[in-house]
């Protein structure tokens, strides 16, 4: 759990993560569904898994309309960086795979907040790894692939449904779910503003695939654009040699600003109360389509 304690880079071991997000789920659902809801659009519920590929172990964020910022860079590494937190036991060395998607992992926030977990010593070394194009299914998807298995076969009436959907997916409970909670569960945090202070960008990033960030060279990645290729190696700290380490000093003690995802807009609860609340129970009517505010 996040806030237990955990001795970072104190085990010389490897941890292997891979992360993607899936596609929406709506609610309400019935294994039996209504054909006229077919074309509604229902509530959507955002799932977002990060897995430790050692042990199959998959936490999944579970995102109602109003409780996502997008699935940019902000969004999604916030929710990678709360996952990293609650999976480490103090690995040394991390492998992270995951897709060529532009907008969500293959942009310089993530290669910037990489460097940020070396330099601040979350890790002694990182490998980050994306698929080869063309190339979309991985361990992520098998995991969610379960949760889908049983939602398709559930009545759904809210978001707590669709939790206990993916405690129950997996027969051995790896699938585990993480709620936003008003920020109580995790926080955004707008990491693009704050680590482009002190990063450059990397020109020419989407020819490479695989990338390597080491505790002893801050701010430098290797780049590498085949398996097995030529490593090129760039300095991305916005410093000279000489105030390296002042600049690096300063990214330790780095306080980044939270984010509030924003509420739903009136249209769209006015839509909800309108055309989906019919198609929830009772009892569930006031938590999915509440009347508009």
């Amino acid at each position: 759990m996040v806030g237990s304690k955990v001795d970072y880079c104190s085990v010389n071991a490897t941890a292997h993560y891979s992360y993607d997000w899936a596609q929406n789920v709506h609610v309400p659902h019935s294994d039996q569904q209504v054909s006229k809801i077919y074309y509604l659009s229902p509530r959507k519920v955002h799932l977002f898994g990060i897995q430790d590929e050692a042990v199959h172990e998959q936490i999944n964020y579970i995102l109602d309309e109003n409780e996502i910022i997008g699935k940019g860079p902000n969004g999604t590494l916030s929710m990678v960086f709360d996952g990293i937190k609650r999976l480490n036991k103090g690995e040394k060395h991390l492998k992270i795979t995951c897709d060529n998607a532009g907008g969500q992992n293959k942009n310089n926030v993530t290669i910037w907040f990489y460097l940020y977990l070396v330099i601040c010593s979350y890790y002694e070394s990182i490998e980050l790894n994306f698929m080869v194009p063309g190339h979309t299914k991985f361990k992520c998807d098998g995991s969610f692939g379960l949760i889908k298995k049983l939602y398709r076969n559930t009545t759904v009436d809210c978001i707590d449904h669709v939790v206990e959907v993916v405690k129950k997916s997996s027969p051995t409970r790896l699938n585990k779910a993480q709620c936003y909670e008003g920020g109580k569960g995790f926080q955004y945090l707008d990491l693009n503003s704050v680590l482009g202070i002190f990063f450059k960008k990397l020109s020419g990033l989407q020819k490479y695939q695989h990338f390597l960030f080491n505790a002893a060279n801050s701010g430098i990645v290797k780049v590498q654009m085949n398996a097995n290729g030529i490593y090129t190696e760039f300095n991305l700290l916005k410093a000279r040699k000489t105030n390296a380490s002042k600049i690096t000093k300063e990214i330790k003690s780095l306080s980044i600003l939270i984010l509030n995802p924003p509420p739903l807009d009136y249209k769209r609860q006015e839509y909800l109360y309108q055309n989906i609340r019919p198609f929830v129970r009772d009892k569930f009517k006031d938590i999915t389509c509440p009347k508009p505010t």
